[in-house]
C-alpha cells in the first residue's frame, strides 16, 4: 500500500466522524435514533470507561475497539475519532493557510506534567468528584461548545426556514422552541474554546499531551502498539521536513528520533517526506524492553475502571434522607435524573457533555453552575421553572455515555421517586386570592397531587408522597409568584414511590339525562 495515502484515509475518516458526532449535539428536531446514539457515543474513551464501571453493553464494545486501534496504530483514535481532536486540525489548517511558512519543531514531552493530571483527574473521581473530567475531558467540552453556541443557531435557522417555507405551503420545518442558555456555562464553554483555538493554532496538538486524560491513557497504551511510525535510518537525509509538519511535536529529525507514544498518527509527516525516510512498521525486539511500563500502565488502566466504582462505594457512606428544606434553600439543592440513582453517583460519573441536555424532549435539563458544588461544574440538573419530567420518556438515561445516568425502562421509570413534594397552603391561589385553581392536580401523572373541598365550591390541593416521583409538573403548572405554592425537594439518594392505584370510574346510567326526550 502507498503510505501517502494514509492522510488522506485519515482525513476522510476524522470528518466522518466529527460531523457525525457533531449532529447528535446539533440536532434541534432530534431526528436521530436512540440507538444510534448510544452507539456513535459509545466510541469516546473516557465515557466509555465509566460506562462499563457500571453497566456492559455498547460502551465495552466501543473500549474494545478503541483499545485495539491503539495497539494495532497508536492514537489513531487521537487523530480520527475525537471531534475535539478533529476541531484542532482544523484550527491548524486554518493557520497554514493564513501563515504558509509556519513550522512546527520538536518539543521535549512533558510526561510528569501530564501524567499528573492524569493522576489528579483519577483521584478526584476516586473522592467522587469529577471536577477534573468535566474541565479537561475532550468529548464532554466539546458537546457543551455545540450546545452552548451552535445549537441554538441551528435551532433558529431551522425557525427561519419554517417561517419562510410556510409562505409557499411547505411544512418540512416548523418551529422549535428555542432553548435558554445559562449565562455561566456559556462564558465557560466560550473560554474553553478560546483556549483550544490558541493552544492549536500557536503549539498544535498541546492540550492533547499535556493535559487531555484520554490522549495520556492512549500515550501509555501506545507505547505497545505493534504498527509504529519510525525513520528509516538509510533513507533519511535529516531534511527536517518530517518534523516540520508534526503537530504533535514529537519528530526530532536531528536524532532521527520519534516519541511515538505522543504520535497523534496524523501520518503528516510520512506525507512530507521525499525520501521515504518515514515508514510505518512494527518494531523488532522492542517490546520486552518496557515491560516495566506496561505494568504500570496495566495498573492504571485497571485503575482507572475501578475508580469510579470505589467512589461508588463511597458514595453509600454519605447518603443521606431526602433534603427537607424552604423554597429558596430547594433551588439551591439540585435535583437529578431518573436513572442517575443518587446526587452522589450522579455528580461522580457526570462528566457534564450535555448530551441529554440537547435529546430531552421537554428542555427540563439544564446545565447547573455550582449546585452540585464546584466538583460538578455543569452537570445538568432538573428545572421545573422551565418545564418538566415527561412520565413516558427515559432518553436521558438511553443516550447518557458515561453511566452518569443508567437507563430505565418506562414501567421502572414511573415509579423512581428523584424528589418529594411540599405544599405551602398560605401561598395557593385557592388560600391568598379565594379563586379556583387546581393547576397542580391536574398535571400531576400519578395524582399524588389531589384536590379536597376547602371553601364553597373552592377546592385545595392535598399530597400523597408514597406516589410522588418528583416530575415536576405540579411546580412548572403552579402559576403563584415569585415563589411557587407547590414545588419539588430533591432526595439525594432516589428512592422507590408505590405504584399509584388504578380507580376504575363507576359508570352512572342516569335515565333521565340519556333519555332527555
Amino acid at each position: 500500500m502507498n503510505l501517502t495515502k494514509l492522510k488522506k484515509i485519515r482525513i476522510g475518516v476524522s470528518l466522518f466522524f466529527f460531523l457525525l458526532l457533531s449532529l447528535l449535539f446539533i440536532d434541534p428536531r432530534n431526528s436521530i435514533p436512540i440507538p444510534a446514539i448510544e452507539i456513535i457515543s459509545s466510541i469516546q474513551l473516557v465515557p466509555a470507561l465509566l460506562m462499563i464501571s457500571v453497566s456492559f453493553g455498547w460502551a465495552a464494545a466501543g473500549l474494545f475497539f478503541i483499545i485495539i486501534l491503539t495497539l494495532l496504530f497508536g492514537r489513531v483514535y487521537c487523530s480520527t475519532i475525537c471531534p475535539l481532536g478533529t476541531f484542532q486540525d482544523i484550527v491548524i489548517y486554518i493557520r497554514k493557510k493564513i501563515n504558509k511558512r509556519f513550522r512546527f519543531s520538536y518539543l521535549k514531552p512533558s510526561y510528569a506534567f501530564h501524567y499528573f493530571f492524569l493522576g489528579l483527574t483519577f483521584i478526584t473521581v476516586l473522592i467522587g468528584s469529577s471536577i477534573f473530567l468535566n474541565l479537561l475531558e475532550p468529548y464532554s467540552n466539546y458537546g457543551r461548545i455545540l450546545t452552548t453556541l451552535i445549537e441554538p443557531l441551528t435551532t433558529l435557522l431551522n425557525n427561519g426556514l419554517a417561517a419562510i417555507l410556510s409562505r409557499f405551503q411547505i411544512y418540512f420545518f416548523y418551529d422549535i422552541p428555542l432553548r435558554s442558555i445559562e449565562l455561566s456555562l456559556m462564558v465557560g464553554s466560550i473560554f474553553f474554546l478560546i483556549l483550544i483555538f490558541y493552544l492549536s493554532y500557536f503549539h498544535g496538538r498541546l492540550f492533547c499531551n499535556s493535559f487531555c486524560p484520554a490522549g495520556a491513557i492512549l500515550g501509555l497504551l501506545s507505547r505497545f502498539t505493534i504498527y509504529k511510525i519510525v525513520v528509516n535510518e538509510k533513507s533519511c537525509t535529516e531534511c527536517g521536513a518530517c518534523e516540520k509538519v508534526c503537530k504533535a511535536n514529537c519528530i526530532e529529525s536531528k536524532t532521527k528520533k520519534i516519541d511515538f507514544s505522543a504520535c497523534i498518527g496524523c501520518f503528516n509527516c510520512i506525507k512530507s517526506c521525499p525520501t521515504d525516510g518515514i515508514i510505518y512498521t512494527p518494531p523488532q525486539l522492542k517490546f520486552s524492553k518496557h515491560q516495566t511500563s506496561f505494568i504500570e500502565s496495566r495498573r492504571l488502566f485497571l485503575g482507572s475502571m475501578s475508580v469510579p466504582l470505589i467512589g461508588s462505594i463511597v458514595q453509600n457512606t454519605t447518603q443521606s434522607d431526602t433534603v427537607k428544606s424552604g423554597y429558596w434553600q430547594t433551588k439551591r439543592n439540585p435535583i437529578s435524573p431518573p436513572g442517575s440513582m443518587s446526587i452522589q453517583h450522579f455528580s461522580t460519573y457526570c462528566t457534564a457533555c450535555s448530551l441529554c441536555v440537547t435529546e430531552c424532549p421537554t428542555q427540563v435539563l439544564y446545565p447547573s453552575f455550582v449546585e452540585y458544588g464546584v466538583a460538578g461544574l455543569f452537570q445538568p440538573k432538573m428545572n421545573y421553572d422551565a418545564s418538566y419530567c415527561n412520565y413516558e420518556c427515559t432518553i436521558c438515561g438511553d443516550v447518557c455515555p458515561t453511566g452518569a445516568i443508567l437507563p430505565l425502562s418506562i414501567d421502572k421509570k414511573k415509579l423512581v421517586q428523584i424528589g418529594k413534594t411540599v405544599f405551602i397552603k398560605e401561598d395557593c391561589v385557592v388560600v391568598a386570592k379565594k379563586k379556583d385553581c387546581a393547576a397542580c392536580s391536574e398535571h400531576c401523572p400519578t395524582k399524588a397531587v389531589y384536590t379536597v373541598p376547602y371553601e364553597g365550591k373552592l377546592k385545595l390541593p392535598e399530597l400523597n408522597n408514597d406516589i410522588c416521583i418528583g416530575c415536576g409538573a405540579c411546580e412548572h403548572a403552579c402559576p403563584t409568584t415569585p415563589r411557587k405554592a407547590i414545588y419539588v425537594t430533591s432526595n439525594s439518594v432516589h428512592l422507590q414511590a408505590q405504584k399509584p392505584k388504578v380507580q376504575k370510574q363507576e359508570k352512572v346510567f342516569d335515565v333521565k339525562e340519556d333519555f332527555p326526550f
